[in-house]
């Protein structure tokens, strides 16, 4: 139900109770609960109790995909939960949340240029929503969300309730990850290489957060410009730092080497993008490649970069298509990387614009030429750089 200014103190009084109950509630019951996806279902169930709401559900985070599965919920109709999936990138609400671990407010998502309307809300006729993070250990798990059909002003309460729902939820589903993890751990050897990942994983949590620090500050920057213009070099800059927080996800603690496989970050990156126009596709055909962190960024950057703009540019509004990131290794130690789309065709790229001078850049960075490849319909760029520097 909408929030009503007019709420007396008896009734403010009266919902808050509720919240205190329910959440006390909830810690006990998160006690009895073993299953990791009932667990899930019973926070959802319990934030609709609350906020009084008919759709909620939890989504979490898959770093090799870049996306947001909906694993549990309240309200959703056939083929959502467990198979829906939303982007993380900053113009879907939850994936802002995810970024910036702060909790998110959109009152008129229909009609609010900040944020994407993605079919499965559409499809629910979703109009206002509220999500908070889920960490886990010191990096977000996941996301909570409610979802309202009306437009709903959800007040500081709400907000104060929701993120005690999620901060109980994380710290339950740390109980539970942390007892799958222990099965296998036998002996001192077993337990010392536990210790030494949980270190690892550790300095890669707080480079991440740095990294959410960062987009929370712009992020909010953002939200104070008026000009049309600088809120879209503030949006591209979010973008931009975005991907590289996808190439932090896939740096694993387990193996110490500091090594990327090039393939898993480019298809989490495309999972991420392939949410943000519907009706084109964003496709992948890679080849696995170990390579540093220093120079996979740069490459997961021209990705980006070329898909964005094939997505703004190639496609005009109401037209399909398909996108297509393709890698392989070429000998004599050689790497390719090309992107290419089935578009009204972007030209050749604009000397002096800010995006062309970024790619080029990047691609020197790692040693590279790019060219703009002919093809009978769209544009296609390859990028070719040596494997090992």
């Amino acid at each position: 139900m909408p929030a009503d200014t007019t709420v007396t103190a008896e009734e403010q009084l009266a919902r808050l109770r509720r919240y205190g109950e329910i959440l006390s509630d909830f810690g006990r019951m998160t006690s009895e609960v073993i299953e990791v996806d009932r667990l899930v279902q019973l926070a959802c169930l319990q934030a609709a109790r609350g906020i009084g709401i008919r759709h909620t559900k939890v989504l979490r985070y898959r770093p090799e995909a870049g996306d947001l599965l909906v694993v549990a919920g309240v309200g959703w109709g056939p083929g959502v939960i467990g198979h829906a999936s939303l982007g993380t990138d900053l113009a879907s609400p939850p994936g802002q949340a995810l970024q910036t671990r702060l909790p998110n407010i959109v009152e008129d998502l229909p009609n609010d240029p900040e944020y994407r309307y993605s079919g499965v809300l559409r499809n629910h006729n979703i109009v206002s929503l509220l999500n908070v993070p889920v960490a886990v250990d010191g990096y977000v798990w996941g996301v909570l969300e409610v979802d309202s059909q009306e437009p709903r002003q959800f007040g500081g309460d709400d907000v104060r309730f929701l993120s005690a729902m999620g901060h109980i939820l994380g710290l339950a589903l740390r109980g539970r990850i942390g007892e799958q993890a222990a099965v296998g751990a036998v002996a001192d050897a077993a337990r010392a290489l536990a210790q030494e990942r949980m270190l690892r994983g550790e300095l890669q949590h707080r480079s991440k957060n740095d990294l959410q620090l960062v987009l929370s500050l712009l992020v909010t920057q953002r939200r104070r410009i008026s000009d049309p213009e600088a809120r879209r070099i503030v949006g591209d800059v979010l973008d931009r730092v975005a991907a590289i927080g996808v190439a932090h996800d896939q740096l694993s603690p387990d193996s110490g080497t500091g090594l990327i496989d090039l393939a898993d970050y480019l298809q989490a990156l495309c999972g991420n993008l392939s949410q943000r126009r519907q009706g084109v596709t964003v496709e992948a055909s890679l080849e696995s490649a170990a390579m540093s962190h220093t120079r996979a960024v740069p490459l997961g950057l021209v990705v980006n970069e070329l898909v964005t703009n094939a997505l703004k540019h190639a496609f005009p509004q109401g037209r399909q298509g398909a996108i297509r990131v393709e890698f392989q290794a070429m000998p004599p130690g050689e790497g390719r990387l090309c992107v290419r789309d089935d578009g009204i065709g972007m030209g050749p790229p604009r000397p002096g614009s800010s995006g062309t001078e970024l790619v080029r850049r990047l691609v020197q960075q790692v040693g590279g030429r790019i060219e703009q490849m002919p093809q009978a319909q769209g544009t296609g760029f390859c990028v070719t750089f040596p494997l090992v520097l």
